[in-house]
C-alpha cells in the first residue's frame, strides 16, 4: 500500500487532493475496514515541524511527498461557496459570473479564517516551519513538485502522473 505526504501553503487544494488520492487508491476504507492502516494513508498537511518529519521518517516507509506548489498571492485571492462549498481562486480559477458559483449560484465569499492578516500570517509560519521539512524531505529524494495553480483536475493528472500512476493503479515497470 501507498504512503503519501501532501503539502504546500494553505489554500493550495491538499485537502482536495488528499481527497481525490484517497478515493482513485480507496486507502481510508478499505484500510480502517481491514485494522491494518499503517500499510498505506495519505496525510494532509502533516508532518508540520522538522521534529515531526524526523519522527515519521524513523517510524514510517514513505512512498511520496507530494509539494502542491502556488505563489503566495494566489492564496489571497482564494474564494469560498457558502452554499457548496466549492472553492474558487479569482486568478486561476473563476467563476463565470464574477462573485458567483457556477454549481449553486451561492454568492461567493472569503472564508472566515481567510482575512488577508490571517492568510499572510499563516503563510510566514509556513515558510519559516515547513519549508524546513521540504528541505529533510527533499535530501531524502522523496519530494515531487506539482504546481498548484492548475484546476483541481490538472493538479490531480499531474500528481497520479508524478507517482506514475494511471487511474488510480500503479504502473508496473520491469526494473
Amino acid at each position: 500500500m501507498h504512503k503519501y505526504i501532501i503539502m504546500g501553503v494553505q489554500g493550495c487544494g491538499k485537502g482536495t487532493q488528499a481527497k481525490l488520492l484517497t478515493k482513485d487508491f480507496d486507502i481510508v476504507i478499505r484500510r480502517l475496514a481491514e485494522h491494518d492502516w499503517n500499510y498505506g494513508f495519505v496525510l494532509d498537511g502533516f508532518p508540520r515541524n522538522r521534529p515531526q518529519a524526523e519522527f515519521f521518517l524513523e517510524s514510517y516507509d514513505v512512498d511520496a511527498v507530494i509539494h502542491i506548489e502556488v505563489p503566495d498571492e494566489t492564496v489571497l485571492s482564494r474564494r469560498l461557496c457558502p452554499v457548496c462549498n466549492l472553492d474558487y481562486n479569482l486568478i486561476h480559477h473563476r467563476p463565470e459570473v464574477e462573485n458567483r458559483c457556477d454549481v449553486s449560484n451561492g454568492e461567493l465569499a472569503i472564508r472566515g479564517d481567510d482575512t488577508e492578516e490571517a492568510v499572510r500570517a499563516r503563510l510566514r509560519d509556513f515558510h519559516k516551519k515547513t519549508e524546513p521539512v521540504l528541505e529533510l524531505f527533499m535530501n531524502k529524494e522523496l519530494v515531487l513538485q506539482v504546481d498548484g495553480a492548475k484546476s483541481a483536475e490538472e493538479v490531480h493528472d499531474d500528481i497520479l502522473s508524478a507517482l506514475n500512476v494511471s487511474g488510480g493503479t500503479l504502473a508496473t515497470h520491469d526494473q
